[in-house]
């Protein structure tokens, strides 16, 4: 019975429907495929819990991130509230407005509940694989194949290199796509798993439309070391993302805040000056276990030759 479910749900993953591409954009439209793999995504990363669902932080982060990998060939800005609630009509889920009432426009969709039958299969592991490779391979273009399975944690290496038009990309274009690739995982992972928290200010803001005032920041320079290991990464506000990347402030081996005074000034607000934090340890949203690594701090405050 279960074999024969999934194989009705993959099925219906084959027929999606997606408009195709005029102007600049070429192809098959990524809106329902990249949603579904998000959705995939946060259901094996554990934070699918129920069968409803709204446009929450890390399924807008997630839609945002992997987005960015088709811009290329779809570089006009992708709206999730379009498959959010179109792919009702193909039967995943139900589409509610807030007072769970039906939904009668991507407007008014606020609420879907999937349908039971594939809630119970996104449980299942060897489901999610099958359902994320074939959305991969079905929908995307080479380039994008490889660094979305890049992104998702998928191999890409041996029997999946094989595949025909993978296979035909040159290492440059392979190495391109994965690291585009890497950013992306890097971004989903760090941001959603500090909770879409600031480091430095302990600010956490999500809009209504789950957008989040966090990036993804890399402690060793990016452009240095290329480095994407998640203990390489703090969620930042906007301000302290780009204080930190111009080296106006670092991390101690203590794990407190150090300015670098000499390089800048301020004035304002004590809540958006930097001067205030000197000396505080990094703030993280309770039951975050996941920390960034000091040697990784030690390389920054090198790079902008910061003492400890």
């Amino acid at each position: 019975m279960k074999n024969e479910l999934a194989k009705k749900w993959l099925g219906k993953l084959t027929k999606l429907n997606a408009a195709t591409g005029s102007g600049k954009c070429r192809g098959k439209a990524p809106h329902k495929p990249l949603l579904l793999l998000c959705l995939l995504d946060m259901a094996e990363a554990g934070e699918l819990t129920g069968r409803t669902f709204m446009r929450i932080a890390g399924l807008v982060l997630r839609f945002k991130s992997y987005g960015a990998l088709v811009s290329e060939r779809w570089p006009t800005r992708l709206d999730m509230r379009m498959p959010f609630f179109y792919l009702r009509t193909q039967g995943f889920w139900q589409a509610f407005t807030l007072e769970m009432t039906t939904a009668q426009s991507p407007g008014t969709c606020f609420v879907c509940e999937l349908h039971e039958e594939f809630f119970d299969l996104l449980a299942d592991a060897a489901f999610r694989l099958k359902a994320r490779l074939l959305l991969v391979s079905r929908y995307f273009e080479p380039r994008e194949r490889v660094a979305l399975l890049v992104s998702l944690g998928l191999c890409v290496d041996g029997a999946d290199r094989t595949e025909p038009r993978i296979a035909a990309l040159n290492k440059e274009a392979e190495e391109a796509a994965r690291k585009k690739g890497r950013s992306a995982r890097f971004a989903v992972q760090v941001v959603s798993r500090y909770k879409f928290t600031c480091a430095l200010t302990g600010l956490c803001c999500l809009t209504a439309d789950g957008a989040a005032i966090v990036d993804a920041a890399h402690i060793e320079p990016f452009a240095e070391s290329q480095n994407d290991d998640i203990e390489n990464g703090l969620a930042l506000c906007k301000n302290a993302h780009w204080m930190f990347d111009e080296g106006l402030w670092s991390v101690r081996g203590d794990g407190r805040v150090v300015l670098a005074p000499q390089r800048f000034t301020e004035n304002g607000p004590e809540g958006l000056r930097l001067q205030p934090y000197a000396g505080r340890l990094l703030q993280f949203a309770s039951g975050v276990s996941l920390r960034p690594k000091a040697d990784y701090f030690s390389q920054h405050r090198e790079f902008h030759g910061m003492s400890a």
